[in-house]
């Protein structure tokens, strides 16, 4: 069937227009492609559900397509909403992830055994690109990983995509909801001889493009119109042999929230200010990503695998030029966009039972346009607004093209039947903003006491890069004796240096129970932060000079018929002392405070708690997460001194299968967000590197209709 019509046979059935089978006489729950499966769990060797080390020592925490399904959203849940149920995962403002405590730029992504350009990391519209629809199963891998990974080290997000191969059929599905929502999303895969396919779109929009300035239900002006496509298309060259393309692309238009009857700081000539929440400032973000893979398997003890990759961002922020005067003094508009084009390649050879090498390259280079013009008042020698009209335009622009290089070598061992270590070193080099080069090892013991029992620990050094798109043209310089003076310090980040201890254990009681625990710690050299030059939604890098950082994490998950339930409680700090790029981020006070105490960072809570439960029951699947978070900081007498109030939010979700005839399995699912209606905020206004409050959901009802084909 067409899919415009199936478009409107969903509306129809929204509306209560179609009658529906009787429960008794529907299918069972959750028709193909719906999984009954349910979320956060961790996959071990040989097919065991529970959290066990990687042969290599890292720790590897799994998702399933399947899990994410039976989350209360399924796979309208946000990417990052979707992260939030893992150990050690924190959100932060304007969906923000920070993995184990670091910035977050502090994780790398691998798609379908592919290293993604490294600059997505920042970059909101990637999250919007990561649809969950697309993804077949995630690994988030952490601790002391293997030496093919560098530049963002706080995590490794590995994603295998549905392919045609195994994905034979489609679906089309429409969420509507609270606060203006409407989202449609559209998928199909299939194969035909040696060719397979899978595509997928997705369109809406709503009013909860940001995190809310205020705590009430309604956002003012935080509207979104989003946007996003997939394809993965695989061709079998030979038995041994395969060629992929995978190109995906998101687009999203973004108000900026605002903040109502905000005092008039500044006058301007000929202008009388409405009210602030009138302002209508935005933000606008694209995405293009494809990959071209060759992937060979001559024998079983030999592959490689050859991929060249090309990805475009951009970002662009719009100002109410007169509004902004009068309100901050600064109406910037400002461009960013990045061009990278990487090349990488990979060889494993299993030269025994016991003994396997790996080795690899990496290169990319990283087209950096920044460009920025801004009006701002004079001032006097006081600090004080002197004049009532605006300067001329201060325009800057920066352009960098930025190479990074890689080559590892890796030894994996396995000394007994219940002892292997892993081992391995890296050599890293980057040109461009700044200039650096790294050796880095990485060693890890495993220990399996008993079949049910995996016990490992590991030492690693690292280089990570800045986020290049996020270094901004404006020098603080060029805006003393305006309304937008910052003060000095250099805006062009340093390469951070870190070593890395961490250990763990890993113990499955019964079969479909597990428990993981798991510890780290951190001595972290110009550790890489970020916070906002001037009044812009975008992140800048900020460098401070040394720090301890140090966590640990406890996971549960069960799943036994048609019950799954996980835990997830995690604690970390992290203390920096000096700042050594970005200065301007900061007042004289903070500045001289940070620069002779070490200060707690402000991106993730001391405690944090995620967790989740599924029941199925007939047709229906009945499904329950929530997260806990002990409060991110912010600053009142020092920086970050002081403890935000607890984070707490639960979601809730029914899902019906159901058989309509004539048209085949079809599912409706009501969710609840926020269930409590609890007003969380996420970050105030002052904090560093932050010109805004920010405000978690709260209670909103979507309704989702899917029809399978």
């Amino acid at each position: 069937m067409a899919l415009a019509p199936r478009l409107s046979l969903t509306l129809a059935i929204l509306a209560g227009g179609i009658p529906l089978l009787r429960a008794e006489d529907a299918p069972p729950a959750n028709p193909a492609p719906v999984q009954t499966q349910q979320t956060v769990i961790v996959r071990g060797e040989g097919g065991d559900s529970g959290p066990v080390a990687n042969p290599t020592g890292a720790n590897t925490y799994s998702v399933s397509g399947e899990d994410i399904e039976n989350l209360p959203l399924g796979t309208n849940t946000t990417f990052t909403d979707m992260l939030a149920q893992m150990p050690g995962v924190a959100i932060d403002q304007y969906q923000l992830v920070h993995i184990r405590d670091t910035e977050g730029a502090g994780f790398q992504f691998n798609i379908n055994g592919v290293l993604i350009p490294i600059d997505i990391n920042t970059n909101p519209p990637f999250m919007t690109m990561l649809n969950p629809l697309f993804i077949d199963h995630i690994d988030l891998l952490d601790g002391v990983v293997p030496a093919r990974y560098s530049y963002a080290m706080g995590g490794v997000l590995d994603i295998q995509t549905k392919d045609g191969f195994s994905q034979n059929g489609g679906s089309e599905s429409t969420m509507v909801g609270q606060r203006n929502t409407i989202q449609q999303s559209a998928q199909y895969g299939g194969s035909s001889g040696n060719l397979g396919f899978y595509v997928n779109a997705m369109a809406g929009e709503n009013n909860m493009g940001f995190s809310s300035a205020t705590p009430g239900p309604n956002a003012y002006h935080d509207h979104e119109d989003i946007g996003q496509a997939f394809g993965q298309f695989t061709y079998r060259l030979s038995d041994a042999a395969k060629l992929s393309l995978t190109l995906s692309t998101s687009a999203s238009n973004n108000q900026l929230p605002n903040v109502p009857n905000m005092p008039q700081q500044f006058t301007l000539a000929g202008y009388n200010a409405s009210n602030s929440s009138d302002i209508d400032s935005g933000l606008n973000m694209r995405d293009y990503l494809g990959i071209l893979a060759l992937t060979v398997t001559p024998s079983k003890d030999l592959s490689y695998q050859i991929a060249v990759v090309s990805h475009s961002i951009s970002q662009q922020f719009y100002p109410d030029n007169n509004a902004d005067l009068v309100y901050q003094g600064v109406s910037p508009s400002v461009t960013r966009s990045d061009l990278d084009f990487t090349a990488q390649g990979d060889v494993t050879w299993k030269k025994d039972a016991t003994t396997t090498y790996s080795t690899g390259f990496y290169v990319g280079s990283y087209r950096i346009d920044s460009r920025s013009s801004t009006l701002v008042f004079p001032v006097d020698n006081n600090g004080n607004q002197s004049s009532t009209t605006p300067l001329p335009p201060i325009d800057l622009r920066l352009e960098q093209d930025n190479i990074v290089t890689g080559l590892y070598v890796n030894d994996n061992q396995k000394l007994s039947d219940t002892i292997g270590v892993n081992v391995g070193v890296r050599w890293d080099t980057l040109s461009g903003f700044t200039h650096d080069s790294r050796l880095d090892p990485t060693i890890s013991l495993t220990y399996k006491p008993s079949p049910n029992t995996d016990m490992h620990a590991g030492f690693q050094t690292y280089m990570q890069v800045p986020t290049f798109s996020g270094i901004p043209a404006a020098a603080p310089s060029a805006f003393a004796g305006t309304t937008n003076d910052s003060g000095g310090g250099g805006t062009l980040p340093e390469c951070e240096h870190d070593f890395v201890w961490d250990a763990g254990i890993n113990y499955r009681p019964f079969k479909g129970g597990s428990i993981s625990w798991d510890s780290f710690f951190e001595l972290t050299h110009h550790y890489l932060d970020a916070g906002l030059f001037g009044e812009v939604p975008i992140d800048s890098p900020i460098n401070y000079d040394h720090g301890i950082l140090w966590g640990t994490e406890l996971a549960l998950s069960y799943r036994e018929g048609d019950v799954t339930f996980y835990a997830n409680y995690s604690m970390g700090q992290n203390y920096e002392k000096g700042v050594d790029t970005g200065q301007f981020n900061f007042s004289a006070e903070d500045l001289a405070y940070i620069n002779s105490h070490y200060f707690l960072l402000d991106h993730e809570p001391l405690a944090e708690l995620s967790l989740g439960i599924s029941y199925q029951w007939r047709p229906l699947t009945f499904s329950l997460d929530a997260v806990y978070s002990s409060g991110l900081r912010t600053s009142d007498n020092y920086p970050d001194d002081t403890r935000l109030p607890t984070v707490f939010q639960v979601n809730a979700g029914v899902l019906w299968s159901f058989h309509v005839p004539g048209i085949g399995p079809v599912s409706n699912r009501v969710t609840i967000l926020d269930l409590f209606d609890k007003i969380n905020l996420i970050r105030p206004q002052g904090g560093i590197g932050i010109f805004q409050s920010s405000y978690g959901p709260r209670f909103t009802v979507y309704d989702t209709l899917s029809v399978y084909f």
